[in-house]
């Protein structure tokens, strides 16, 4: 029986995304930046997306796309590894009894087609949190009756405010 392990590999931001994940991320720019490091957005992104229950298409647009290098997938494996548990948990699409579900989370992929299944369905949901925090935080011009005079920190304070009123 082969295994199949999420995480270990590479992982491109690709097309729009690529552009999004580059205005998020700005290189040693802790100043302009939202994040740190690129595994960052990466992870954060899975969260929003499955929380937002939004979802996004790979896009082919020609940008050039950024990397996470298998070392850093590496090192966040475990948190990545926990967040997929949870969305497989907790993912109603499937037609399938709550213990079946859990057993699926905890089982992980067994067959090539449900490791790329599952693959795809991770990624789909950070691509759709890309687009959600770079809807929040890049595109959106803070409001008049916003609390917070700093354009980044009213963007931050409402994603936050979204993000917690979120059913």
């Amino acid at each position: 029986m082969e295994n199949y392990e999420f995480f270990k590999r590479e992982f491109e931001f690709r097309g729009k995304h690529a552009r999004m994940a580059e205005e998020l991320w700005i290189l040693n720019d802790y100043e302009h930046t939202y994040f740190k490091r690129l595994i960052d957005l990466y992870v954060l992104a899975a969260v929003v997306g499955f929380r937002m229950n939004r979802k996004a298409e790979p896009d082919l647009s020609p940008f050039t796309p950024k990397s996470i290098f298998p070392e850093q997938m590496l090192k966040e494996k475990a948190n990545l590894d926990f967040i997929m548990q949870m969305m497989l948990m907790l993912d109603d699409t499937e037609s399938i009894t709550d213990e079946e579900r859990v057993k699926k989370a905890f089982r992980g992929a067994s067959t090539k087609e449900e490791f790329d299944q599952m693959q795809e369905m991770f990624n789909s949901y950070v691509r759709g949190g890309v687009e959600e925090l770079y809807e929040r935080l890049i595109v959106r011009t803070p409001d008049a009756d916003d609390d917070y005079y700093d354009e980044k920190t009213a963007n931050i304070m409402e994603l936050f405010e979204r993000f917690a009123c979120q059913n």
